[in-house]
């Protein structure tokens, strides 16, 4: 039986993207960015307006080599390599080999989100199912459909929006909720984002349900001056600060999301000054708020 090491490493205040390119010059298999924190913490999304910042605080690295790679030679490569002062902290563990494409899609066949919802990967398409289908591809960091608010915020896509409306995505990630929308008969369908990793992920992800959307990077790119509905997924202190953004874009209808429960009173006094906003829904500590002009 062959075996692969994983060898993850603590590494100091540095920029661990430049490390991790760096370090796949060292002939690895692969190189992962994993955040230390409890899942409550985590910024599993980033805000509006700058990309997720990783960082030795909040995150470290993951090496997978082949078992006969000696560990020891690889810490002193990677210490030299990175300019560091001394060997950084590292653990080893022993993984068996197996069929890793197969091992992936075990991981991911298809989510319920509603009875006439379900997200799939496009290895399982093909079970019969009677109402709305989104294929998304996994493995790309942006989301599945997994995370309680991207299901708030589906779930309320599924009950507000009439077929003929408009709908702006604003921090699309996967491009999950501007699929669903779409799929709901929605017309002028368009989704802003400020990483291009992300837009590209959304694109692969529309042509996989034969879609057309256009995604920005900037709300001065969008075509539409307002929209029937806008669906903001965000952290709730970038949410604060794009009330003015969102008060210009909405003209029926918005919700927004990526809230927790003991930001809800903040995040509606903010917006009370042009939108009565209330809960409309929890999954586990979060929130989707929601109001009508």
């Amino acid at each position: 039986m062959k075996y692969w090491k994983n060898i993850t490493i603590d590494l100091p205040e540095i920029d661990l993207e430049v490390a991790t390119d760096k370090i796949l010059d060292l002939k690895v298999l692969s190189v992962t960015i994993i955040d230390k924190r409890d899942p409550r913490e985590s910024d599993w999304f980033h805000k509006a307006t700058e990309p997720i910042s990783f960082n030795s605080e909040t995150h470290q690295i993951s090496i997978l080599i082949d078992e006969k790679h000696d560990s020891e030679e690889l810490i002193n490569s990677i210490t030299s390599i990175l300019g560091l002062d001394e060997n950084p902290n590292y653990r080893e563990m022993k993984i068996k080999d197996k069929d890793w494409v197969d091992y992936t899609h075990q991981q991911f066949n298809e989510i319920s989100v509603t009875n006439s919802l379900r997200i799939v990967p496009p290895w399982s398409i093909g079970s019969d199912f009677d109402g709305h289908t989104v294929i998304i591809e996994p493995g790309s960091g942006f989301g599945v459909g997994t995370h309680p608010t991207t299901q708030l915020c589906l779930r309320w896509i599924e009950q507000n929006i009439v077929s003929g409306d408009s709908f702006l995505d604003f921090g699309s990630g996967s491009g999950i909720l501007s699929i669903f929308a779409k799929k709901l008969h929605c017309i002028n369908v368009e989704g802003i984002e400020i990483d291009q990793k992300a837009i590209d992920n959304a694109k692969h992800n529309i042509k996989l349900n034969k879609l057309n959307i256009p995604f920005h990077r900037s709300d001065q790119d969008i075509i539409n001056d307002s929209f029937d509905n806008v669906v903001a997924n965000i952290l709730s202190e970038t949410l604060i600060d794009l009330s003015p953004k969102l008060r210009l874009l909405t003209n029926k209808r918005l919700a927004l999301s990526g809230i927790l429960n003991n930001q809800v009173d903040r995040i509606i006094k903010k917006f009370s000054e042009w939108i009565e906003l209330r809960v409309h829904a929890k999954y586990d500590d979060w929130v989707i708020l929601d109001g009508e002009l």
